[in-house]
């Protein structure tokens, strides 16, 4: 079945700059350790990605509507169609003593937030401070290395995969879930129970499956707590 609007898939991907080719995301380990950004705090495997929400960019998706399972694609984006052009408007001049009266020491290449934005500073001198706040990726053009691992049909598998979405500390398996009618009965796992995020999680994923899965009508979730576990 090829990919369409609204399909679950589950992808694969290095994006990188096309003037440098420097790699600014990906979502494999091995990419990541070879370009200098691995992080041990996340977890890489492929990305859960519903086409026509906006968990990529749109050029991206457009690109992958009508391929299959297991197809590679490499996809090249203009600055237009990815983060825009640079806008010059939005390279301010900043004195100096405003850093200071904030006990901040500005340094080139340091990201700052003021009045709400995020920016960068570029130079400093004569007690002037020139901050950019374009998005880091305006005026690049991108590269995306993809491949489509999965295209998820099944409707208690594109439940996992958005349980394990935004619950990543939870293994995708790991989720008890089962369809009675139209509704849906989600066990959570002990291993979830003191997660902080846990609450806004099943806020999330109840929206997700009401936008995508019609049928369903009602999502229930259980935390089983046995007296046994409660008594040690």
């Amino acid at each position: 079945m090829p990919i369409e609007k609204g399909s679950f898939i589950l992808l694969d991907y290095t994006a990188r700059i096309k003037e440098t080719n420097e790699v600014f995301e990906t979502t494999i380990e091995e990419e990541a350790k070879k370009a200098g950004l691995y992080n041990p705090s996340i977890i890489y495997e492929p990305k859960l990605i519903i086409i026509g929400d906006g968990w990529i960019l749109k050029s991206v998706e457009e690109k992958l509507i009508g391929l299959e399972e297991n197809s590679e694609i490499t996809i090249e984006i203009p600055p237009e169609n990815a983060f825009g052009p640079r806008d010059p408007n939005k390279i301010k001049v900043i004195p100096l003593r405003r850093f200071r009266s904030s006990e901040v020491t500005p340094t080139i290449g340091a990201k700052v937030s003021i009045d709400g934005k995020e920016g960068v500073i570029r130079s400093i001198s004569s007690g002037r401070v020139q901050v950019d706040f374009n998005p880091p990726l305006a005026g690049k053009s991108l590269i995306y290395e993809c491949k489509i691992r999965k295209i998820i049909t099944d409707p208690i598998e594109k439940i996992k995969y958005l349980l394990h979405d935004r619950i990543k500390e939870v293994e995708v398996n790991k989720f008890f879930i089962e369809l009675l009618g139209k509704e849906v009965i989600i066990k959570i796992p002990k291993e979830a129970f003191l997660l902080p995020t846990l609450q806004i999680a099943k806020k999330l994923v109840s929206r997700i499956i009401y936008n995508h899965m019609s049928e369903i009508e009602k999502v229930s979730f259980i935390e089983e707590y046995l007296k046994s576990e409660i008594e040690t």
